[in-house]
């Protein structure tokens, strides 16, 4: 703090001594003038003070600078150098006299000269400093106006006294009060025009500037008549002027006012400026003395300088109307303003409000008014303390203060209460200091917002955030162009991104199923369409790593907005059940071929492809001539090695789109597809490739036997076809016969089919004609075989269909079925059957032990998937009374391998009236497992082929096994058909099957030997 003081005190004195040696210089040398007793002393005093007071102005004028605002210092560094130029000229003056130099103009009234035009420069950078565009032009205008006038009364005077002066003295005696009146002009006109404060510093220096200006014009003039003004007080008004402009650049500081009061006068006098220059134009006229017997010449520049300032005056005048006019437009526009500022604070729901920086309020809206249950007029001039509880209103205090402090908005949230009605609410305020143009703070505008609803929905999205990153699934939201807007911890954690890596992606970038936009919208639409879609996909990880998933996508609406929310599981694990399942279903275990069921599929589709290509195919069924022998003597292990072995040799000899499977045991199947349309070349190409196969086959196999080395040969029958003129079955059949014609011929053989077999197809068309006549004629029963619960309880039947022709032996179901169904005989026939499943359901209800039992009938493809299937079930069960919840409808997944979504909704149907469902011979079919749990069941049975080998095959074990696990996972009820061992059903019981039917508990039987089976 002591060097502070020290700095300000050696700043502030050397202005002291300069400004103490320039006034004792004047005090001496004024005196010392008049006191002189001759003319040299007299004029070395005159040179003393006058040189004093001027060196004193300019060092003034350089040492202002320290001090000086910085947006002033170029302005006084022009005034400090006119200063510097009129002291330079005092000195030369000076020197001048001491070597009797009198000639005038000399050099010193060159540096003279420079005084007015410096500080012309100086004052007009001030006063363009502060004006603003539009208040430039009216300052240089009325500066012109009152130059001209100045200027005008100078001729006046200098020129009458001209005599026979040349026109250069008198030009440099003119310019001496001109330019010293113009800069003082330019000072004077400023005040009004920019509305500057009253500063008693300018005033002194523009009253210096006049009074020199105006002591050089009277001094000129004089002299122009040979006269000399002289004296103490005109000597030392030079001295004294120069001095007091000097001083009065210390502590330079030009401002505006912001007194309303001062801004009026200062408008007046704008309004007097052409006036006053016309005054001084006309004492120019009077004072030129024209009509005194002044020169022709000097009247005309005198009228002429009148003329143009009247002219300017009257053009000034015209300005200031126009501006008048503009300014009443101006206020009506305000006013107009201002009404649509009141009009929108009063609509505007928030609160709004101003604070002086007392804490004082100067005006607030309507919904303010609502806050304190007072008018405005109440609340203006009042504080928050009469109106709220201290401890609120020292609240609203402080954060006001931080607010005009920080100089910035400023926000919080706070619960206050609303006076007139009690409601309490959340508001969001926001708090900005307001400052004038000089920077001070006036005070604080508030405006706040109500977002007690917005908190509560946050809070509310807070709960279904936390709801969402606890549950065991990924969630994302995204929108319709497949950005994400949402994921929760689950998603992340199985994505491996973090939540912002996350958010920045689309669903094309982690779905590797929808990888173009294009794909995403299909996808968007169906969802938009359906509201709830369940699919599966497979994700993309940040790894790399791709998984299987099951998709729910919703679709709503939110702030006018679409999103989809979707809940997204891994899947990975029920996919590796299923790839087991079907592989252990579809695929033989030792030596990975597709099996019969598959082969089934495949050579279905190559009959359809056939039927559009008009190309025929074949199959190739292929027997290891004495395989048997080699298990019986080596061992099922040697016997695998060769069936490994002859599975590759055999993909090896085929083209890729060629199908080998294994039927089982040393059966093999090879399908050939798109082999041409010519029947000859084709017969001739399979041939070559049957002796291809075989010769490869024939070659010797290198197995764990003595020696190592093990031969074989191979039967192989051939069949051909094209399009759909023969079924899957028919050919299977054609080309076992050819086999069996190649064993018999000796093994080792290629056959084709012989056509003799013409004679089965004939046989066929022969059961289908008695299969008419036997429905005619009512030669169908229904016997009844019973289901069993693990505890050994008769639980219900199944209804199965026999054909007993009288007088012959009866017809087994898998062959006549089959026929009825191809023919559609199936129809009629499964109408009967359900009729009589259900009188015989109403017969139970009469007998105790029976009433609480449940009938399953078989229903084929063909049947379900009539139009009026539904309604021809309703009928049943209204015309026989039954309870629907005992009939069970038998279904194979034939029924359901296409139209996945019209099978669900009519079994939905069916399950409205109260029927049940069970999925029969269930895992021999292609599609079952992915289409399981779409369907409404309530029981699946398990096929008998998988039953018949489970205490002693591995593979049917496992599937079996499978097949109990998943049906427990679903809630499912599993039955095991075609139980006839006890080891079979000591298998299933103990893996946790609970219901069974086969020859174990008994035959099917007509309803008539039933009441023995209850005993």
């Amino acid at each position: 703090m002591t060097v502070t003081n020290d700095r300000r005190s050696g700043r502030f004195s050397a202005p002291l001594f300069v400004l103490a040696l320039g006034a004792a210089g004047i005090a001496a040398g004024v005196p010392g003038a008049i006191l002189a007793r001759d003319a040299g002393t007299a004029r070395l005093f005159d040179n003393l003070h006058w040189t004093a007071g001027m060196l004193a102005a300019a060092v003034l004028g350089w040492l202002a600078l320290r001090s000086a605002q910085p947006d002033s210092v170029r302005s006084l560094r022009w005034i400090a150098t006119g200063l510097t130029a009129y002291a330079a000229g005092q000195l030369i003056w000076g020197a001048q006299m001491l070597a009797g130099y009198h000639r005038f103009p000399s050099p010193s009234d060159l540096f003279y000269l420079w005084l007015g035009p410096c500080v012309a420069a100086g004052l007009l950078l001030e006063a363009f400093r502060l004006a603003d565009r539009l208040q430039r032009k009216p300052l240089l205008f009325d500066v012109a106006i009152l130059t001209i006038a100045v200027s005008t009364l100078v001729l006046a005077l200098y020129l009458p006294r001209r005599g026979d002066l040349a026109w250069l003295p008198l030009t440099v005696m003119a310019a001496y009060p001109i330019s010293l009146l113009a800069a003082a002009s330019i000072g004077l006109i400023a005040v009004p025009t920019l509305r500057l404060k009253l500063s008693w510093r300018y005033w002194l220096f523009l009253a210096s500037l006049t009074v020199t200006g105006v002591c050089w014009m009277a001094w000129n003039a004089l002299a122009l008549e040979g006269a000399r003004l002289d004296g103490l007080w005109f000597n030392g008004l030079f001295s004294i002027s120069a001095l007091g402009m000097g001083f009065a650049t210390l502590g330079w500081q030009i401002e505006r006012s912001t007194d309303p009061r001062w801004e009026r006068w200062c408008e007046g006098m704008l309004r007097l400026l052409p006036l006053m220059a016309v005054v001084t134009a006309s004492m120019a006229v009077i004072l030129s003395g024209v009509h005194g017997g002044a020169s022709a010449e000097v009247a005309a520049v005198v009228d002429f300088g009148a003329l143009v300032v009247i002219i300017l005056s009257m053009i000034r005048q015209g300005m200031l109307l126009r501006d008048y006019d503009e300014l009443k437009a101006v206020s009506r526009k305000l006013e107009v303003s201002e009404h649509q500022k009141s009009l929108i604070l009063q609509a505007v729901p928030d609160l709004v409000w101003f604070k002086d920086v007392s804490g004082a309020y100067q005006m607030c809206n309507p919904a303010f008014e609502r806050f304190f249950g007072a008018p405005e007029s109440e609340i203006v001039g009042k504080t928050d303390f009469d109106f709220v509880e201290a401890e609120l209103a020292r609240f609203f205090r402080e954060h006001d203060q931080a607010a005009m402090a920080a100089g910035t908005t400023l926000r919080n949230e706070e619960w206050v209460t609303f006076a007139s009605d009690g409601h309490r609410v959340l508001l969001e305020t926001a708090k900005t200091p307001l400052r004038d143009r000089d920077g001070k703070v006036l005070g604080v505008l508030g405006i706040a917002r109500d977002i007690t609803e917005r908190e509560r929905a946050n809070q509310r999205l807070t709960l279904v955030d936390f709801a969402l990153n606890h549950v065991k699934e990924s969630a994302y939201l995204a929108d319709e162009e497949g950005r994400f807007h949402y994921v929760n911890d689950e998603a992340c954690r199985v994505m491996g991104y973090d939540r912002e890596e996350l958010l920045k992606l689309r669903v094309i970038d982690v779905d590797s199923d929808t990888t173009q936009p294009e794909q995403w919208r299909a996808s968007w639409e169906q969802i938009k369409t359906r509201k709830t879609v369940i699919f599966e996909s497979r994700h993309k990880a940040f790894d790399g790593k791709v998984f299987p998933v099951e998709i729910n996508a919703n679709y709503f609406e939110f702030g006018g907005r679409p999103y989809v929310l979707g809940l997204v599981r891994d899947i990975t694990e029920r996919k590796q059940v299923e790839e087991r399942i079907r592989v252990l279903a579809y695929y033989d275990v030792l030596t990975r071929l597709p099996n019969r069921r598959m082969l089934m599929d495949r050579l279905a589709h190559a009959l359809s492809a056939s039927a559009r290509s008009g190309e025929y195919g074949a199959l190739m069924i292929l027997d290891l001539d004495h395989f048997k022998t080699l298990n019986d003597t080596q061992g099922h292990d040697v016997g695998d090695q060769l069936l490994v072995e002859v599975a590759r040799r055999l993909t090896s000899c085929v083209r890729q789109e060629d199908s080998v499977c294994r039927l089982g045991g040393d059966e093999f199947v090879v399908m050939l597809e798109g082999l041409g349309a010519d029947e000859r070349h084709t017969a001739s190409q399979v041939e070559l490739i049957a002796e291809k196969v075989r010769s490869a086959l024939n070659q010797p196999y290198l197995l764990n036997i003595p020696g190592g080395r093990f031969h074989s040969t191979t039967s192989i029958g051939l069949t051909l076809f094209r399009g759909e003129a023969a079924s899957v079955d028919l050919l299977l059949k054609q080309a076992d016969v050819a086999l069996y014609q190649a064993k018999d011929a000796g093994r080792n053989l290629v056959r084709f089919f012989n056509p003799a077999m013409q004679a089965a197809i004939e046989s066929r068309m022969a059961l289908e004609a008695a299969l008419r006549l036997a429905l005619e004629r009512g030669e169908f029963r229904l016997h009844y075989q019973s289901q069993i619960d693990h505890e050994g309880a008769l639980i219900g039947a199944e209804a199965l269909l026999r054909w007993l022709p009288p007088g012959r032996e009866p017809v087994l179901p898998i062959e006549f079925i089959p026929l009825a169904e191809d023919t559609g005989l199936i129809l009629p026939i499964g109408k009967w059957v359900l009729a009589t499943a259900c009188a015989q359901l109403k017969a139970w209800e009469a007998d105790p032990r029976t009433r609480q039992l449940k009938m399953s009938v078989n229903v084929s493809a063909r049947q379900f998937h009539q139009p009026d299937f539904v309604d021809s079930v309703r009928r049943h069960i209204e015309a026989s009374g039954i309870d629907p919840a005992r009939l069970k409808l038998e279904l194979t997944e034939s029924v359901v391998l296409e139209s996945i979504d019209a099978v669900v909704s009519r079994m939905q149907q069916l399950a409205d009236l109260g029927v049940s469902f069970c999925l029969d011979d269930f895992g021999t079919g292609y599609s079952s497992l992915s289409y399981l749990k779409r369907l409404p069941l309530d029981q699946v049975k398990i096929d008998r082929s998988f039953v018949r080998d489970v205490p002693d095959d591995p593979n049917d074990a496992a599937i079996v096994l499978a097949i109990l696990a998943m049906s427990r996972s679903l809630g499912l009820q599993v039955v095991a058909e075609g139980v006839e061992t006890a080891a079979q059903h000591a298998f299933l019981l103990r893996h946790g099957c609970t219901a069974y039917q086969g020859l174990l508990f008994c035959t099917p039987a007509p309803i008539e030997e039933w009441a023995r089976l209850l005993k």
